[in-house]
């Protein structure tokens, strides 16, 4: 009897040592992220909202999935919404001047400048579909995806509109 209970302690030891391992080779191979999440409103009084500054790692080629960053989440209204606002998400050299242009008094000038720099390289579905990924028209359809979503196949599930952030030659 002693030696089935001397038996039955090591087996369970050595199930413990295993998941110990398990879990020691798991937390080594795990990848670190750091997020951001805002919520709030906008008061369409205001002609410009800044939400937030990021930056992204440089996208390692062999594994892009795992290394590409990710921008996602739901922007609609409360009332029904009959004209459409441009979300922007722009790295530091489309944003210094996007940025800059808010400024000047009349709006329908400023909001010119502002996309003089951006229009000629980004995503136009009619206009333009070798450019890059910056722009949204919000607020989206509640329960549907932004009714500009270049990928909507592509869209984090629950969420209205994804931007996946790629770049192999720098950090954006």
């Amino acid at each position: 009897m002693e030696k089935m209970c001397v038996s039955k302690c090591d087996s369970f030891l050595r199930v413990g040592t295993c998941i110990f391992y398990l879990f020691v080779l798991l937390t080594f191979h795990m990848q670190h992220a750091d997020s951001s999440h805002i919520t709030g409103t906008w008061n369409t009084q205001d002609f410009f909202k800044f939400l937030l500054k990021f930056g992204f790692k440089k996208t390692d080629k062999h594994n892009s999935q795992d290394t590409s960053g990710y921008i996602f989440g739901n922007i609609t209204a409360k009332t029904n919404f009959t004209h459409n606002v441009t979300f922007a998400v722009l790295d530091r050299g489309y944003f210094l001047e996007y940025y800059g242009n808010r400024t000047i008094v009349n709006k329908e000038k400023a909001c010119t400048k502002m996309f003089d720099k951006i229009s000629t390289i980004a995503y136009d579905a009619s206009c333009y579909d070798q450019g890059e990924d910056f722009l949204r028209k919000v607020p989206c359809p509640k329960g549907s995806v932004c009714v500009d979503e270049d990928a909507p196949w592509n869209v984090v599930k629950g969420h209205q509109f994804t931007f996946v952030i790629e770049d192999l030659v720098q950090p954006r």
